[in-house]
């Protein structure tokens, strides 16, 4: 990553279908800088951001993973490739 790519936010976003009219939006935000980086985690509309460290990030990626696993087969919006944006 570059400097001038550190010093812009990025952002994933994927849009769960079917809840409510226009689904849930769920966003992770990366800002990061030569010395720091920062995670946050939405789901939804409004301010619930939870910020995470990237070790805590991976820990979530990992649980959620563990526990998606008993669930049965993703589904197909999930197989769409999400591109990040910068702000």
């Amino acid at each position: 990553m570059t400097a001038v790519e550190r010093r812009a936010a990025r952002l994933w976003r994927i849009r769960v279908p079917g809840a409510l009219l226009s689904g849930t939006a769920v966003t992770v935000r990366l800002d990061a800088s030569d010395t720091d980086v920062r995670m946050w985690l939405a789901v939804g509309a409004g301010h619930r951001r939870l910020p995470l460290s990237v070790e805590e990030a991976w820990a979530v990626f990992k649980l959620l993973g563990e526990a998606l696993d008993f669930t049965g087969d993703p589904p197909s919006f999930v197989r769409t490739p999400v591109t990040p944006t910068s702000r």
